[in-house]
């Protein structure tokens, strides 16, 4: 437990450090360092603490996990500024004008620009790619706290919170020890990603988790439901559908999650197909760290069309633990998804925790590096960086083939 202890308090100077830092997007360096020093905290934890049993161990990896969170929350975004193009859909949307009809560099919303929020907008030509449900949701924080990027961070760390406290019934579900949660709770990426940059993906976190505990208990309705809400915040989630849903359940399911989508994109059904703002152009222009396909043959129809594949593939395994499935689909996915951001690798994590692997653990750890785009001008990822990142996935992709074509080897000489 005193080891345990040593690598939280680790892994809480680091973050200390990071909240330090004025802008991290102009010193990547120093947050490559930290955020490499605080993973290996992180997974010196994870190893002395994931199967540890009874209560002293799930205090100190909440009191570790509360602390870094703490830490974080006051700093303000500057790895990604995300953030601030939620306070500014807001203020579109207060103004009485849809978020979906003009990029801020409109001449229509030169009455809304300030020094504070628009200075930090990313794609200033581009208008929003955020479904109609997260709309709703940046209008209730604005509502409550106009133009605060610190509201903002506040209520997305209010659901990270929700998320840690499902998971604690998702392990329990899935009948392994309850401190695998420092898997989920003391993940660097979750710390920077959500206490940090406030990014939206936290509100995904409570609608996975609570989706894949009610399929392990067979209650298809609401995990069918709560996929639906994930994806009215941010599409990704419902690739999980066909792969949680089974049985005469399945078409309950899918109904409570096509009601639940529905009532989440009602609001702008009838603007069409402007209802997806940039989403489209995001998909074919946007070059920040490219997937693995992406990478290879740049045609978007073609990434889409794989990951269609990969879901039906996976949606067939029936062989394989529904929670490993999960892993395996939603790492799969993030592999090949147009652009590869850091944050995109958070819902892999509750799913870890429950399951976990070492190569996709280690991999929410260098998939980090994609922030050495900072490093050189013009700005782009370099190609070791790139290696960096997917070296747990290619190391764990070897040993596993090489381990099956041991074991078949020792199957037939056995014979």
């Amino acid at each position: 437990m005193i080891r345990g202890a040593l690598a939280g308090a680790g892994l809480v100077g680091c973050c200390a450090a990071l909240a330090q830092v004025a802008n991290l997007a102009e010193a990547p360096r120093a947050f490559l360092l930290l955020f490499t020093l605080a993973f290996m905290c992180y997974a010196a934890g994870v190893w002395l603490l994931a199967e540890a049993r009874g209560g002293r161990a799930i205090t100190l990896i909440l009191v570790v996990a509360g602390a870094a969170r703490l830490i974080l929350l006051p700093a303000p975004p500057t790895l990604s500024t995300d953030a601030y193009r939620y306070v500014w859909d807001a203020r579109v949307a207060a103004a009485g004008i849809s978020p979906y009809a003009h990029a801020p560099d409109a001449p229509e919303l030169h009455r809304l620009k300030d020094q504070i929020i628009y200075p930090r907008l990313n794609h200033l030509g581009w208008r929003t790619i955020y479904p109609p449900a997260a709309q709703v949701f940046f209008q209730g924080v604005y509502a409550v706290k106009p133009d605060s990027v610190f509201a903002m961070k506040v209520i997305l760390g209010a659901a990270d919170l929700l998320g840690i406290g499902l998971l604690f019934g998702l392990l329990g579900a899935a009948g392994v020890p309850l401190a695998r949660v420092v898997i989920y709770a003391w993940n660097p990426l979750v710390l920077t990603e959500i206490w940090g940059s406030a990014h939206l993906d936290a509100l995904v976190i409570p609608a996975v988790v609570g989706a894949v505990w009610a399929a392990l208990a067979n209650r298809h309705a609401l995990a069918g439901a709560l996929l639906g809400v994930g994806a009215a915040i941010k599409l990704y989630p419902a690739a999980l559908l066909p792969v949680l849903l089974a049985g005469r359940g399945r078409l309950l399911g899918a109904a409570t999650f096509a009601a639940v989508l529905l009532a989440g994109y009602g609001p702008s059904m009838g603007l069409g197909l402007p209802a997806l703002g940039s989403l489209p152009r995001y998909m074919a222009e946007e070059y920040f760290n490219p997937g693995l396909l992406r990478a290879l043959v740049d045609m978007p129809a073609l990434t889409v069309a794989a990951a269609l594949g990969w879901i039906v593939w996976l949606a067939t395994r029936h062989d394989t633990p529904l929670v490993d499935r999960a892993v395996l689909l939603i790492g799969g996915l993030v592999l090949l998804s147009p652009n590869i951001f850091p944050w995109y690798a958070l819902w892999l994590l509750p799913c870890l925790a429950a399951a976990p692997s070492w190569p996709w653990i280690a991999f929410t750890g260098t998939v980090a590096w994609a922030y050495a785009f900072f490093l050189q001008e013009p700005w782009g990822v370099p190609w070791w960086a790139r290696a960096v990142q997917f070296a747990p996935v290619a190391a764990g992709a070897l040993w596993w083939g090489l381990g099956g074509r041991a074991a078949k080897a020792w199957r037939e000489g056995s014979t």
